[in-house]
């Protein structure tokens, strides 16, 4: 007599119900049985027959637990009730539904520009690491208007619509698998956009001229155009500037005193970061990186008779880190002054709070407490770590005591 055969299983969540199926070619069956072992000790976990033509078998929630290996043979029987000979052993996988949603998109949102980042929080208790994940956009009859490429990313798990029409709803959607084949889907969001096209020359100075008898309308705003053939990604609010060049050199002439913010990451390098020019005088902004390990930004300014040079402080940042260089010039006087805000180093923190983060979001020498609350992480430079035997007498609530019995 031949031997059923079990249908591939899926990955599931054993805190719900799990349906099986197998084929079988022999006399119709009129019941079905399944045998589930633990893979590690082979103990059985679950036996249970049902009478069904169907051959199907569904597995009640909470039969097995989670983050588990089991094995599981199939057997039929006809309605003379003679059994079939159990299947082969077939291996699979229990885990706890991976949470899978976007951030920052609350019922009905209302999007205010014509692009946004749209970004899914995933986490998984079992630490089930997510393969692929492909982003959507539809009309508001779900008709799919966009289609992401595949995307594998598992830290920064995010996608950028653009080209939204304003007063539109849309709805967005990401669906994923895990390594072991989870699906993953956030479901139909909808979203609302809508934004105000502002007018370039909202601010106008109006002046009467009564002997041409009308009105002189004027603006302080210079439209400027970009010449160039490159194309850029603007990521969180910046332009990305790496091995490309941004000029402008038509519409405007700045004249007077002014004050220029260069603002941006990946600044720790040897280049030349930002020229003005006039076709005559003009000024350059570059960087130099010393033997010792620091860098210093430099301010030449031609005037004609000999070169005005500007140095800033001695700089030690990560390209992760933001930095602000400001120039300023009054009364033909430069000021250059540079401020540096520290990124987020993943390095050696402390992690609290009852969910477990994402092993992708630590890093090594990180520390997870398992307490009560939402987890949060403490940067490591808020912390101090004790190793003494004695419990220290000064310690913050943040800090680290290693020692003691």
């Amino acid at each position: 007599m031949a031997k059923p055969t079990i249908i591939r299983i899926q990955p599931f969540d054993a805190n719900n119900d799990c349906e099986i199926t197998f084929s079988w070619m022999g006399n119709r069956s009129h019941a079905n049985r399944i045998i589930i072992y633990d893979n590690e000790t082979n103990n059985v976990v679950f036996d249970d027959t049902v009478s069904s033509f169907a051959l199907k078998h569904t597995i009640p929630a909470h039969t097995l637990n989670n983050n588990q290996k089991y094995t599981i043979q199939a057997q039929t029987f006809d309605v003379e009730n003679v059994p079939s000979p159990l299947s082969n052993k077939i291996l699979f996988y229990t885990f706890a539904t991976p949470d899978f949603y976007f951030e920052d998109l609350s019922e009905n949102p209302i999007i205010s520009n014509s692009s946004f980042t749209a970004t899914v929080h995933y986490y998984s208790d079992d630490w089930e690491d997510i393969s692929k994940y492909v982003f959507y956009l539809y009309d508001a009859t779900k008709k799919q208007l966009v289609k992401s490429n595949e995307m594998t990313d598992d830290y920064d798990i995010s996608y950028t619509y653009k080209g939204l029409d304003n007063n539109t709803v849309y709805y967005v959607r990401c669906v994923g698998v895990t390594v072991n084949g989870i699906e993953l889907d956030t479901g139909y969001v909808e979203i609302t956009v809508k934004f105000e096209n502002p007018n370039t020359y909202a601010r106008i100075y109006a002046t009467p001229l009564p002997s041409q008898g009308c009105i002189q309308v004027a603006t302080n705003l210079i439209l400027i155009q970009y010449n160039g053939t490159d194309e850029f990604e603007y990521i969180d609010g910046m332009i990305d500037l790496r091995d490309k060049t941004l000029y402008y050199d038509e519409g405007f002439l700045i004249e007077d005193d002014f004050t220029v913010i260069i603002r941006g990451m990946n600044l720790w390098q040897q280049a030349d970061l930002f020229k003005m020019s006039n076709g005559n005088l003009g000024l350059t902004l570059s960087s130099h990186i010393y033997p010792e390990g620091k860098l210093r930004f430099r301010l030449l300014v031609p005037n004609g008779v000999s070169n005005y040079l500007l140095y800033s402080d001695e700089q030690v940042f990560d390209n992760k880190d933001m930095v602000t260089v400001v120039i300023r010039r009054k009364n033909n006087v430069y000021l250059l002054k540079t401020f540096v805000e520290l990124g987020y180093t993943k390095q050696g923190n402390m992690w609290y709070g009852t969910e477990r983060p994402n092993r992708h979001l630590m890093d090594n020498d990180d520390n997870w407490i398992n307490t009560d609350g939402d987890t949060y992480v403490v940067n490591k430079d808020l912390f101090v770590t004790y190793l003494c035997e004695p419990e220290p007498e000064n310690a913050a609530t943040n800090d680290l005591w290693l020692g003691g019995d």
